[in-house]
């Protein structure tokens, strides 16, 4: 019975697991400049970028993953099942509502949030367990750093690269004809870019795989079960972008209808190489915060004037993200201790 049980318990987690590669992709906004630019139709921009996403995730992602679902554990803590399960449930929740709000939410904060909630109450309420052992602070301090580095650079990358691209080639450009001749040819230099973009997103997004890599650590399923469950994250991922996912990119897209393909290459470029970056130093980050802050150095450049409104909405959601997602999982993880389930 208790077999079956541990079966049933995890063969949800593999659901639960690809669930949230679902919801990752249809918090993707990845897209938006390539469709506000309308340089290809909006359903192969969808099959396009999904694509991309799924294969960064199945074979980019596991140092990231690797990070979420061993390394941030303290000293011989191991995941539970029912710790895992609160995990999900906490993560699907919060990124589903912020899809619903067309408001790209961070799937880095609200997965490690949830994992930080589960191993508190986890160390309160087991013995030999207390809060300086249960989890690796060095680890989650990168993480944390991560978060607020990676927003920055973008910002600061983003503007040099501006900088440099104007002084050397936009400011030469004389007359309309020349001018949108280039912004032509700067089109299909954009959807090589988003592509490009999208392949590290997917890796970088990659929670979904470090929650089948705690499965894998924590001896629920073998490595051959593992690499399946990849492989089918990819697949759902790229599911979550093409049926999901439109509603924020249509959301993010609609303001970016007067944006030039060249300002489009220069923030897709940056936030690609600032998220390939932290992929390969097995740091999460967040790509909607990368982005968001290479668009408020491309305006800072051109000295445009800044959407304070709509960041300081999104700046809320980004705050709220890490708190409610560990409380949320800490509240589900105590329930499951309370009805004697873990």
């Amino acid at each position: 019975m208790v077999d079956e049980i541990s079966f049933s318990l995890v063969s949800i987690l593999v659901i639960m697991g690809i669930s949230l590669a679902f919801a990752i992709g249809a918090n993707d906004e990845t897209l938006s400049a390539l469709v506000g630019a309308g340089v290809i139709k909006f359903r192969i921009a969808l099959i396009v970028g999904g694509i991309a996403t799924a294969f960064g995730m199945i074979l980019f992602s596991q140092n990231v993953g690797k990070t979420v679902g061993e390394d941030i554990l303290g000293s011989g803590v191991k995941y539970t099942d029912f710790m895992l399960l609160a995990v999900l449930i906490s993560s699907i929740i919060w990124l589903i509502i912020g899809s619903l709000a067309g408001i790209p939410l961070s799937s880095t904060h609200s997965t490690v949030g949830s994992i930080f909630g589960v191993l508190i109450v986890y160390a309160l309420s087991q013995g030999g367990i207390n809060l300086e052992s249960a989890l690796n602070y060095d680890k989650l301090l990168e993480v944390v750093l991560g978060w607020f580095f990676s927003p920055a650079l973008g910002l600061l990358v983003t503007f040099i690269i501006f900088k440099i691209v104007a002084k050397f080639y936009l400011s030469r450009l004389r007359g309309l004809n020349q001018i949108e001749k280039a912004e032509k040819n700067f089109n299909w230099l954009l959807l090589v870019t988003v592509i490009f973009a999208e392949i590290w997103v997917g890796a970088n997004s990659a929670e979904c795989i470090g929650i089948f890599y705690g499965i894998y650590s924590s001896n629920f399923i073998t490595i051959e079960q593992y690499w399946i469950s990849v492989i089918i994250c990819g697949i759902f991922v790229f599911l979550g972008i093409f049926f999901a996912g439109r509603f924020v990119i249509r959301n993010l897209a609609s303001h970016m209808t007067n944006a030039r393909p060249s300002e489009g290459v220069i923030l897709q470029s940056s936030s690609a190489l600032i998220l390939m970056i932290a992929t390969f130093l097995g740091l999460p980050i967040s790509h909607s915060h990368v982005i968001v802050f290479c668009i408020i150095g491309l305006n800072l450049s051109q000295k445009k004037e800044i959407d304070k409104k709509g960041i300081l909405k999104m700046g809320l959601y980004w705050v709220l993200t890490f708190p409610v997602a560990a409380i949320l999982a800490g509240l589900l993880y105590w329930i499951f201790i309370f009805f004697g389930l873990s």
